[in-house]
């Protein structure tokens, strides 16, 4: 996702589901003002702040806590295991992150779509079992998907938001 997230010209991006911030610290991107967004303040205070700003935020709050259409890109990194079900990791913290249901998933592409201008780029990564959820979901909230990546068992798809 950090390569992907490197090609797409931005001066404000947001990373939800950010965790330790790994994909905006290994993302090059010039002269943008990052906010990485988790739910985990553990995580959180292992997130390098030379990177980004971490905020302890849940992504059903987005719409109340930032203005609507502050960002050119969008990153997810959602929950994309189904609850009770796959591989667990023996790291507390990426264990935690890993699983959530389709309702959760379309929570943090409306609060992509809540943060994107027209025009923006999301880029979203998921499991194949999720993908076609995560199309779906796209569209429902207003955006194109522009280019879809396959990795192993994930997907990560990118989309833009319809002007």
């Amino acid at each position: 996702m950090a390569e992907i997230a490197s090609t797409v010209p931005s001066k404000i991006c947001f990373d939800l589901g950010t965790g330790t911030g790994e994909i905006l610290k290994n993302a090059t991107l010039e002269n943008v003002f990052s906010v990485g967004i988790d739910i985990s303040a553990e995580a959180l205070l292992l997130f390098d702040t030379k990177k980004g700003q971490p905020v302890l935020c849940s992504v059903k709050f987005i719409s109340s806590v930032f203005k609507k259409e502050c960002a050119d890109l969008v990153i997810a990194n959602p929950p994309y295991g189904i609850n009770g079900q796959g591989r667990g990791s023996p790291d507390k913290l990426r264990n935690q992150a890993r699983h959530g249901d389709s309702l959760l998933l379309y929570r943090f592409i409306f609060a992509g779509g809540h943060l994107l201008k027209p025009g923006g780029i999301m880029i979203i990564s998921c499991g194949k079992e999720k993908k076609e959820d995560t199309k779906f979901g796209f569209r429902a909230a207003g955006f194109c998907i522009v280019k879809e990546y396959q990795r192993n068992r994930v997907s990560v798809i990118k989309a833009q938001k319809k002007y």
